[in-house]
């Protein structure tokens, strides 16, 4: 995809690395301008963020259900008609982009989350929103470090499937809820086995 092809009613998003860590923001297209993309000015704490030399910026585009991505673009801070925006700069053309390369079966329930503290092994529940055979997304107010391991245990039927995993993004949501990715860290062929059913049913 060419810029020219983008359209303002398009869903963008930015995914910022900075020292290992990941954080996705979601927005919308203020303004289109030469090869630059204007949005609302990214806030924080009601803080505008900016953007450093030191972290990586992915530029996410999503247009009839389909994603694409311009990796390590340039953003900064302008003023335009009296109101702060965020300028990104995108260059060349945006790749077809699939953070879970398999298929997302939707859970939407409580599932009890393990993780490991000083204390010993601590459980919570959080609103599993969907899986993959590499990887999970959960909702939670919790707060967790990017790269800090879990465990979960899905149920299919009267089976038990145990799953490890690592964090790996996380977003922040409109109500102070957070929406994490997580990757296993092998195969699980008894979850293979519980896509491939959910694919069919």
């Amino acid at each position: 995809m060419i810029i020219e092809e983008i359209s303002r009613n398009g869903k963008i998003e930015l995914d910022v690395s900075y020292s290992g860590n990941t954080m996705n923001f979601r927005s919308e297209i203020a303004q289109i301008k030469n090869n630059s993309i204007l949005i609302p000015g990214i806030k924080a704490n009601n803080q505008t963020l900016g953007f450093s030399n030191k972290c990586k910026v992915d530029f996410l585009y999503k247009s009839d259900g389909k994603l694409y991505i311009w990796e390590n673009v340039k953003v900064k801070l302008v003023k335009y008609n009296g109101i702060i925006l965020h300028k990104i700069d995108l260059i060349g053309e945006g790749k077809r982009y699939n953070r879970r390369e398999n298929y997302r079966v939707s859970i939407n329930e409580y599932i009890p989350l393990y993780i490991n503290t000083a204390a010993g092994p601590s459980a919570l529940s959080v609103i599993v929103k969907d899986i993959s055979e590499t990887g999970i997304g959960f909702i939670t107010t919790e707060k967790f470090e990017i790269n800090r391991n879990f465990h979960i245990k899905l149920k299919d039927n009267n089976t038990l499937i145990n799953l490890s995993g690592t964090f790996v993004r996380r977003e922040l949501l409109s109500n102070s809820t957070n929406l994490y990715g997580g990757k296993f860290k092998e195969k699980n062929y008894m979850l293979c086995r519980f896509i491939a059913k959910r694919q069919v049913s």
